[in-house]
């Protein structure tokens, strides 16, 4: 039983239309009767943790019952009186799919704004602003499941606190901790919002839904230039500055697709609760059993529902299809071929006796005669890169039809990059360690002498899937620099969550010397001896430096830190905070000893020329 809070005592309920009483100290205020006519769709930034089916489409256009999520978010808003829906995306996304579904729908009009680089969910915003026409609006998670959420109480209750952005909320199981929680006081506001790693120990029940309702008066908070987020930066800059912020209990189903486990866990609900529009345009031909047009099933297939067959598809004698299972248009299921428990998506085949247990299937992907293949992701040409991102509970195979043969790119190949990485980094590292050595004592008597203080400076760090631990580094800085540091934020200069400024007060004359030709980070070579890190990732940081973008922290947690990394050799403190993002995002994606190698090439070179050092 939930115990006593404003979540479950205090909520307003509605009351009759025009009923109105003055209310007393402490009282919730009713709920209003309003309408919020125009959304902004978020569909930008890199949902790493859904590849590599993302290779397919953005999260938005992923099919969930054979209908894309975006469709149910549009025909969801629709009735609930939105007739104005903005669709941000990602630089050079397709764009052809939302043509045609604005070509299609005629009761509410469409807009697709395009990101020319990663602003963040709360900067997007003033980029969109002439679109909002200085009313309130919706903000909603592209990859949202809306379902039937109550809406119209959310957005009653916004406009009875009067708040600048009511966030969505949905309790969690404690027994499956979230990574993101929110902390709400017993009057409803939000106190704080923790984005954090598995590894940490804070725990709230509370975690976003992702959906807000904002009023307009938000985006004069938002900075107009660079990256700017909502739960991280935002928030706090409204609470900061005395803004009613709010949290409201979301009620119906609803399900934030940002995981793998996320979308086949959404399939099964589903599947065990269709109604009209998860089965639109299907007919029930058994039980639980519904087919689109055109379908060819041999009266010898067996099928044991709930299943879910899209248009065109043919079900050839013997094949076995067994439940929950959704199999996408123009699919061929060959004789005696078996789909257990699986998504497939448009254009899959399986040849005879081919058998895929708990897996995803990606387009038009082939699977071969005799082929059994369980608990897996299937897409074409995965990289080593690819790995990294797919969770650990699933197997990585890579179909390739070829002849009579399939190619896997399996865990073998994996362990092989990394037993190479790995000897690479130590063989390096040792011969970096036996030629410098003389230079520790020479830079170690300068920094004595210049300022009072150790000759290292040493911090705890965030290491691969968050472990922490003690990176070491010459100290370039006073002794007390930690404590300077809120003092100058409003001076640094690159955008995000992390600091760093150019004429930093706080560098020693000896440390500015150090920084520049990068000799301060030779003592992480140790780290590197010591498996802590690598010659090339991306650069460790502590988990708050981390909090603005979590798909960023999260991609770049699945590998060990690095001394240097791309972002460093495109300009190192030059370089903007939302090129950081994407130069780790792609680092992680396409890692291989190949880019490893060019990246320390090019990181000499950027030393010698001294480029971005500060």
């Amino acid at each position: 039983m939930l115990k006593k809070s404003f979540l479950t005592t205090q909520l307003p309920t509605a009351r009759s239309a025009g009923e109105t009483r003055q209310l007393t100290s402490g009282e919730i205020p009713p709920i209003v009767a309003t309408k919020v006519r125009k959304a902004v769709l978020l569909a930008g930034g890199e949902r790493v943790s859904l590849m590599p089916i993302t290779r397919y489409y953005p999260a938005m256009m992923f099919p969930v019952l054979n209908r894309t999520i975006i469709e149910y978010s549009i025909d969801y808003l629709k009735r609930k009186g939105v007739d104005n829906v903005i669709i941000t995306l990602s630089e050079k996304a397709d764009t052809a799919y939302l043509e045609d579904l604005k070509l299609r729908e005629k009761d509410i009009t469409i807009h697709i704004h395009m990101e020319t680089k990663p602003r963040g969910p709360a900067g997007i915003l003033t980029d969109v602003a002439d679109l909002l026409d200085g009313q309130p609006f919706l903000v909603v998670n592209s990859s949202l499941y809306l379902g039937e959420i109550d809406l119209d109480g959310m957005i009653g209750f916004h406009a009875a606190r009067k708040a600048v952005i009511t966030s969505g909320i949905r309790r969690i199981a404690r027994r499956r901790p979230p990574i993101e929680s929110v902390r709400v006081s017993h009057e409803g506001r939000i106190d704080d919002i923790h984005i954090i790693h598995h590894s940490s120990d804070k725990r709230s029940p509370w975690v976003s839904s992702g959906i807000y309702v904002f009023s307009p008066k938000v985006l004069e908070f938002i900075d107009s230039k660079g990256y700017f987020d909502i739960k991280e930066q935002l928030l706090p800059a409204l609470k900061a500055a005395g803004q009613p912020v709010y949290a409201y209990e979301i009620k119906g189903y609803h399900k934030s697709i940002n995981s793998l486990n996320d979308y086949i866990g959404i399939h099964r609900d589903l599947l065990d609760m269709p109604d009209t529009s998860t089965i639109a345009n299907k007919k029930e031909i058994g039980e639980k059993i519904w087919v689109g047009d055109g379908v060819d099933i041999s009266p010898d297939a067996y099928m044991m529902g709930p299943v879910i067959i899209g248009d065109r598809c043919t079900i050839a004698g013997g094949a076995q299809i067994v439940g929950p299972a959704v199999i996408g248009d123009d699919c061929k299921i060959s004789s005696g071929s078996i789909v257990r428990e699986s998504i497939l998506w448009n254009g899959v085949i399986l040849q005879k006796r081919a058998r895929v247990d708990y897996c995803i299937a990606g387009e038009n992907l082939v699977v071969l005669e005799d082929e059994r293949l369980k608990n897996a992701v299937l897409t074409e040409n995965l990289s080593t890169g690819d790995i990294n991102i797919i969770p650990r509970d699933y197997y990585r195979p890579t179909v390739i039809p070829n002849g009579n043969q399939t190619h896997f790119v399996t865990s073998a190949r994996y362990g092989l990059f990394n037993m190479i990485k790995r000897a690479m980094d130590i063989f390096v590292s040792l011969i970096g360690l036996f030629f410098s050595l003389p230079l520790f004592f020479l830079i170690a008597v300068a920094i004595k002498a210049d300022s009072s203080g150790p000759v290292f400076f040493k911090q705890k760090r965030c290491g691969k899937n968050g472990k922490e631990f003690t990176m070491i580094k010459f100290r370039t800085m006073v002794q007390d620099a930690p404590g300077l540091q809120n003092k100058l934020s409003a001076n640094k200069d690159v955008d995000g969550p992390v600091f760093k400024m150019k004429s930093d007060p706080r560098i020693t004359r000896i440390g500015r010397i150090l920084r520049k030709t990068s000799l301060d980070e030779l003592p992480q070579l140790f780290n590197v001896l010591k498996g802590e890190m690598s010659l090339v990732g991306p650069r460790p940081l502590v988990m708050s430096e981390m909090k603005c973008s979590p798909n960023w922290r999260e991609v770049r947690l699945k590998v060990k830190p690095g001394i240097t990394g791309l972002w460093q050799i495109q300009g190192r403190s030059e370089a903007p905070f939302h090129d950081w993002i994407r130069y780790d995002i792609y680092y992680v994606k396409h890692q291989s000893i190949f880019l490893d190698l060019k990246i320390l090439i090019k990181t000499i070179k950027v030393v010698v020329k001294l480029v971005g050092a500060v």
